[in-house]
């Protein structure tokens, strides 16, 4: 007997907020210890939006054993949640915050006791002054060196407890033996006591953290942004009553009420009236787009115009906006490879940095240098060689692109679809919805003598009546483009599959479709309008023929139009040194047109979906690097044996799960920008990982030879996280050449 397949662990999913992550070996930390709690199945970290995404089952763990495996290594944690979005780290920035104020009031007083004690060992101030002015420094020193510097002492000695080095430790040493020496030298009456260095290093330290903190909010911030998109209460219509409830409470099938000026509450329907919708905060597109009753809205978009009803249609959880949102959290949390090689680095740095000291230290007592200049000197090499810069250069500038390109409508799945991006070499584009618009439009009508073209566009739209067939709606639109009235539906319709609609009735026969179905019944077409049809159907467009009473009135061109941009996209792209080229399974005419049109010279029509996988793999095995972009079903597998798939969002899902990108805004330029910017991002992250070793490679010699004193490491090192940092929130600012 058969056995059936064990069902699948059911899957919970949950974001949580840390606290107490310093460097990639926390995030290695805290990634290993969720991992190894039973029933989870996926854990990741960000180091720059201190955020970990954990999968689980539910069953065998739950959210609070979750972030009890965190708070035993010594971090905080606190669960996602989507109404105090802000909190934890609003939280986190005020103690951060109250603990540097008090530190910069103590470091300043340090240093204007040092500097009376300084200059009064020229002007001979006495031994009592000079010795009551050091212990009042001291005083002053001590809460300095243990409350303000408490995360980094709590940080190192939570690490021991687990047997590990964490970058804490070398931070805290360098700390706690510049106030020793300190303490010392107020004991035994040496005349410079680094009171200043002591207090002065946690100062420093945690103004750089902060400001750190600061860089990496403003380039995490866009899943904030998306999910502020959203309104927290909607309108809902209760029969005659208009009630105001919790956006989050909308279930499929309500009916809200949204005025001009408001955002949609949630994914939806017009059931009631025209408006404009402003989507340029999620699709990078500026113009306000035209929606009437039957077409859809996105949640988190904008009524501009004019107050609609609409039905929801996915729970606030559960649409465009959240999927949006956890694709673009899923993305901070992939490590692209460049970024894997510099964790790997700066995981062993901690222990590194003790062994030099050591070696340091060792080499200065063999050469017989005092006991106090050895201490200053340790201290500065902990101090100087933390790997905090190498551990965010490519982090930091990963996240500021995400949250860049999220804003002109691209999403990217992951760090490493951004890597993968900026080596592209060719591009391959699909034609229907990804260079085109993806739906019928009336490009050219040629009428027979008498008629007009709305008396014959406002026949054919009767004929079609409530029909969704592309043909259908494309003379629909046509009409409406003209400014005429729709007619009412004419009567007895029968379709006929492959040739067209004929419309029989009290009024006579109608008919709207091919030639083929004209000839079958025996209607005549004139020898002008014959050859009209001719050179219209030559310059590849599809032709809709409209009759009645036995007659032909004329022919209806009908052609998947080229987006606006598709010309100056493909220009892009080669400026940008990219081969471009057109794959499609539409007719040889067609898709010669859409190639004319965008510039495309190599073009390839009449392909099947196996044809085009082997067209990527055909470039990739002579050494192409292939994007494939595309919309349809039949470009999933393409998109997927490509180096990069890109999916036009408003496509088919299976294609928009099969990419490594997804471009929202309805711009062929899109694919361009994406470029543009993943190139831009890698030279951030190649620019941020030269700063980082030569920043080490620099400073950690100086300290061991006594150039660096504890207080210069200190600047040196908040220096170089807040340039690392800095270069990367540059990106935030970038914009795609013309």
């Amino acid at each position: 007997m058969a056995m059936s397949a064990a069902a699948p662990a059911p899957a919970a999913e949950t974001g949580l907020f840390l606290d107490g992550l310093r460097c990639s070996g926390c995030v290695s930390r805290v990634e290993r210890a969720l991992r190894e709690a039973a029933g989870v199945a996926e854990a990741n970290v960000n180091h720059t939006t201190h955020r970990a995404l954990v999968r689980f089952d539910p069953a065998r763990v739950d959210v609070a054993g979750l972030v009890a495996r965190v708070e035993a290594l010594g971090y905080s944690a606190t669960p996602f949640d989507p109404d105090a979005l802000e909190r934890p780290a609003t939280r986190e920035a005020r103690q951060a915050l109250v603990r540097l104020l008090v530190a910069a009031f103590l470091a300043a007083n340090v240093m204007m006791i040092s500097l009376a004690l300084y200059l009064g060992s020229y002007s001979g101030i006495d031994p009592a002054t000079q010795g009551l002015l050091r212990w009042v420094g001291l005083g002053l020193s001590l809460p300095a060196a243990t409350w303000c510097a408490a995360p980094f002492w709590r940080g190192a000695w939570l690490g021991l407890r687990r047997r590990e080095i964490t970058i804490d430790l070398p931070v805290a040493l360098g700390i706690g033996i510049a106030f020793a020496a300190s303490l010392v030298g107020t004991l035994h009456g040496v005349t410079h006591v680094f009171l200043d260095s002591a207090s002065m290093i946690v100062f420093l330290i945690l103004l750089g953290r902060t400001l750190e903190r600061g860089a990496r909010a403003r380039a995490s911030r866009a899943v904030e942004q998306l999910v502020a998109l959203a309104p927290a209460t909607a309108l809902v219509r209760r029969g005659e009553r208009i009630e105001e409830i919790a956006a989050r409470a909308l279930v499929v099938g309500d009916v809200v009420v949204v005025a001009p000026g408001q955002a949609f509450p949630a994914d939806g329907v017009i059931a009631l009236g025209h408006t404009e919708v402003d989507e340029s905060l999620l699709t990078g597109e500026s113009r306000p787009i035209a929606r009437a009753a039957g077409e859809a809205v996105t949640g988190g978009s904008r009524n501009v115009l004019a107050e609609v009803e609409v039905t929801v249609r996915a729970a606030a959880g559960e649409g465009t906006l959240a999927r949006l949102a956890s694709l673009l959290e899923r993305a901070q949390l992939e490590r692209p490879q460049i970024q894997k090689l510099a964790d790997r680095v700066a995981s062993v740095f901690a222990p590194a940095v003790l062994a030099v000291t050591a070696a340091t230290a060792l080499g200065w007592a063999l050469a017989g240098a005092a006991p106090l200049d050895i201490a200053m000197t340790a201290a500065a090499v902990l101090i100087v060689a933390c790997p905090c810069a190498l551990g965010l250069a490519t982090p930091a500038a990963m996240t500021a692109a995400l949250g860049r390109a999220a804003g002109f409508g691209v999403l990217f799945k992951s760090g490493e679809a951004i890597e993968r991006c900026a080596a592209v070499n060719e591009v391959l584009l699909d034609k229907t919805g990804t260079l085109s618009e993806g739906r019928l439009a009336v490009s050219e009508i040629a009428l027979a003598e008498g008629c007009s073209a709305e008396a014959l566009l406002q026949l054919a739209v009767a004929v079609e009546g409530a029909s969704t067939h592309p043909v259908a709606d494309a003379l629909r639109r046509e009409l409406a483009r003209l400014g005429a009235a729709a007619p009412a539906p004419r009567g007895e319709r029968r379709a006929v599959p492959g040739l067209g609609v004929v419309c029989d009735d009290a009024s006579g026969v109608a008919i709207v479709g091919s030639r083929a179905l004209l000839d079958e019944r025996g209607i005549a077409v004139g020898a002008a309008l014959g050859a009209a049809a001719k050179t219209l159907a030559a310059s590849g467009a599809s032709l809709a023929w409209v009759a009645a009473q036995e007659r032909a009135l004329g022919v209806v061109a009908l052609v998947d139009p080229p987006r606006a941009d598709a010309a100056d996209a493909v220009r892009r792209l080669r400026a940008l040194g990219l081969g471009v080229a057109l794959v499609s399974g539409d007719h040889e005419d067609a898709v010669a047109l859409a190639g004319r049109t965008a510039g495309i010279d190599e073009r390839f029509a009449g392909v099947r979906p196996e044809e085009k996988v082997a067209e990527v793999q055909r470039r990739r095995a002579r050494g192409a690097r292939v994007l494939m972009a595309g919309d349809g079903i039949n470009d999933a597998a393409a998109l997927a044996a490509a180096d990069l798939g890109l999916a036009m969002g408003r496509g088919a899902d299976v294609a928009v799960h099969a990419a490594d990108v997804v471009v929202r805004a309805p711009r062929v330029g899109a694919i361009a920008d994406a470029v543009g910017l993943a190139r831009a991002t890698l030279r951030r992250v190649r620019e941020n990982l030269v700063v980082a070793v030569l920043y080490n490679a620099l400073a950690v010699p100086l300290a061991a030879v006594g150039v660096l004193d504890p207080l210069p490491a200190a600047i040196a090192m908040s220096l170089s996280s807040l340039v690392v940092t800095g270069n990367a929130v540059r990106l935030l600012a970038w914009r795609p050449r013309a």
